[in-house]
């Protein structure tokens, strides 16, 4: 079985269904009736005609008795664009499916055994990356001027203290390194 996705549209030879994204739940409508309720950041429930039929929980998908997955290396390479397809496994690695990015979005296939909504739930959670998403630019970090200050200032603050000022003198140097720890780490970094 194949079946595209395109502009929240998924289609196949068999009939087509609209995804729908509200706060907290995706829902899939038209010829395929299914609904992904979010439970967690990474866990959904998966109802269907008002009953609890399966999970979904980090890409590892329990539906009616059988368990379905997508290894993290294989999505991680598929957001961030280093790959354009991921695999879908069962239990004792047998592949039964795929999900390829395309041109107008993307195209899942499926092993002509298995449930289709098991391909259904993958292109809706994998629909947000039919365009990859980048890595954020570099930037590099502003404290890397102000690093001698981590060692430097410990060390100062135990000469200071090894020295016979008495105490008072000795707890004024004190506060006045920790100002300018303060102001050179805080504030000018803020700025």
């Amino acid at each position: 079985m194949i079946f595209q996705y395109s502009d929240g549209v998924i289609q196949s030879q068999f009939g087509s269904c609209k995804i729908v994204r509200e706060k907290g739940e995706i829902k899939i409508e038209g010829d395929y009736n299914i609904l992904l309720k979010r439970k967690t950041f990474s866990r959904y429930d998966i109802i269907q005609y008002n009953s609890k039929v399966g999970e979904l929980k980090v890409l590892n998908l329990k539906y009616g008795m059988s368990n379905f997955y997508i290894s993290r290396a294989q999505v991680v390479g598929f957001i961030r664009g280093y790959q354009d397809s991921v695999k879908i496994f069962t239990t004792g690695n047998t592949e039964i499916g795929e999900v390829k990015r395309t041109q107008n979005g993307l195209e899942g296939y499926l092993n002509d055994s298995y449930d289709p909504y098991v391909i259904i739930i993958y292109l809706a959670i994998l629909s947000p990356y039919a365009k990859p998403i980048p890595y954020a630019p570099y930037r590099p970090s502003r404290t890397g001027r102000y690093r001698g200050l981590f060692y430097f200032i410990p060390l100062l603050l135990i000469l200071i203290f090894l020295l016979p000022f008495p105490y008072y003198i000795d707890l004024v140097i004190y506060i006045i390194l920790l100002g300018l720890l303060y102001y050179f780490l805080i504030i000018r970094r803020a700025v």
